[in-house]
C-alpha cells in the first residue's frame, strides 16, 4: 500500500513534466512569452529544494510532508489553469514545483524505510517504472488535451490525482520521524549510484526531446514512437530484477547499434535503462541508514533533475547545431 501511495507521486510528477512541453506553443501563443521559462522556473525550485525538503521530512514526518506535498501540487495546479498572466503562470510554477520537491524528496525515503531490504530492488523498481509511466503518458495524452481542451487541461488533469494520492496518502501511509540525535553525512559510497542516475535519466530525456524535431511524422506518430523508450523503462524497471547496472549499460549500448525500427531500438534501451536505474538507486539509499533516507532521497531526486537538465540541454544543442 505504501509503495501504490508512493507511485501516484511519482506518476504525477513526471506526467507533468513531459505533457507541459506539449502545451508550449499553446501557452506562447496565448500570453506572447518565450515558455522556456516555464520549464526553467519550475526545475531550477525543484532542484534546489530536494534536499532541504528531504532533511526537513527526516525530522518532521515523511508523511505530513509528503500528503502536503500533494496538496501544495494540486492547488498550485489549480492555479497554473487559471492564471490570468505569463508572471502569475510562472508563480503558479514555481509554487508547484516547491510541492514536487516535497513529494520527490520523500518518495524514494518511504519506499526504502518501509520495505525489507531483500525486496528493495523490486520496490524501487516499481516506483521507477510510475515514473516511466508518466512520462509515456504525457506525449500520448499532451497532444489530445492542448487540442480539444486548451492548454490549461494539461494543468487540471493533476487536480484528480492529487486528490485521490491525499486520501490515500492520509490512511495508507505510516507515520516516521527520526531523532536529531546525528546531523545527515553522505559518504562518497553513494557517488556512484547518484552518478549513474544522473545518466540514466539524461539518456532517457534527451532522446525524447530530439526525436520531435528530427521526426518528419504526424505527431500522433511521434508521440507513439517517442513513448517507447519510457515503455521500455517500465517494463524492465518493473519485471527484471536480477541484472545490475552494468548489464542494463549493456543493453543500451547494444540497442544503439541494432538495425532495427526507431521504435525497437528505443524499446530496447528503454529496457536497459530500466535496469539500471533502479539498480544505482538501490545502491544510493543501502548506503545511508534510514535516519537519512530522507535525504539520501533528495540527493536521488536531484541527480535525477540534473540529469534530465543534461539530456534536454544536450538534444537543445544538436537540434540547434545541425538545424
Amino acid at each position: 500500500m505504501v509503495i501504490a501511495t508512493v507511485c501516484f507521486g511519482a506518476f504525477m510528477g513526471q506526467l507533468d513534466a513531459s505533457i507541459v512541453t506539449l502545451a508550449f506553443p499553446a501557452m506562447a501563443e496565448h500570453f506572447g512569452h518565450d515558455p522556456e521559462l516555464i520549464s526553467i522556473s519550475y526545475l531550477v525550485t525543484l532542484v534546489a529544494l530536494l534536499v532541504p525538503m528531504g532533511r526537513i521530512a527526516d525530522r518532521a514526518g515523511r508523511k505530513i510532508v509528503y500528503i502536503y506535498g500533494f496538496a501544495l501540487f494540486t492547488a498550485a495546479s489549480v492555479a497554473c489553469a487559471y492564471a490570468p498572466s505569463f508572471e502569475l503562470l510562472v508563480g503558479a510554477r514555481i509554487a508547484q514545483a516547491a510541492g514536487a520537491a516535497m513529494l520527490q524528496a520523500n518518495s524514494v525515503a518511504l519506499v526504502t524505510t518501509n520495505v525489507p531490504v531483500g525486496q528493495r530492488r523490486k520496490a524501487l523498481g516499481i516506483q521507477a517504472a510510475a515514473q516511466a509511466a508518466g512520462l509515456a503518458a504525457g506525449p500520448l495524452l499532451g497532444g489530445y488535451l492542448v487540442e480539444h481542451h486548451g492548454w490549461q487541461a494539461v494543468f487540471a488533469i493533476n487536480v484528480p490525482i492529487g486528490v485521490t494520492a491525499m486520501i490515500a496518502g492520509h490512511y495508507l501511509l505510516p507515520r516516521t520521524r527520526t531523532t536529531p540525535e546525528e546531523r545527515a553525512r553522505p559518504t562518497v559510497k553513494v557517488l556512484p549510484g547518484l552518478v549513474g542516475v544522473g545518466l540514466t535519466y539524461a539518456a532517457l530525456f534527451a532522446p525524447m526531446t530530439l526525436l520531435p524535431f528530427t521526426m518528419n511524422q504526424p505527431l500522433a506518430h511521434i508521440g507513439l514512437t517517442v513513448a517507447a523508450l519510457p515503455i521500455g523503462f517500465a517494463i524492465a524497471a518493473t519485471l527484471v530484477h536480477g541484472p545490475g547496472a552494468r548489464t542494463g549499460a549493456l543493453i543500451v549500448a547494444t540497442a544503439v547499434v541494432l538495425p532495427v525500427p526507431p521504435v525497437l531500438q528505443l524499446l530496447a534501451a528503454g529496457i536497459g535503462l530500466g535496469i539500471v536505474a533502479p539498480s544505482c538507486t538501490k545502491r544510493v539509499m543501502t548506503a545511508l541508514p534510514d535516519r537519512q533516507a530522507g535525504v539520501g532521497s533528495g540527493m536521488v531526486n536531484v541527480s535525477r533533475g540534473l540529469g534530465t537538465a543534461l539530456g534536454v540541454a544536450v538534444a537543445s544543442l544538436v537540434v540547434h547545431v545541425f538545424q
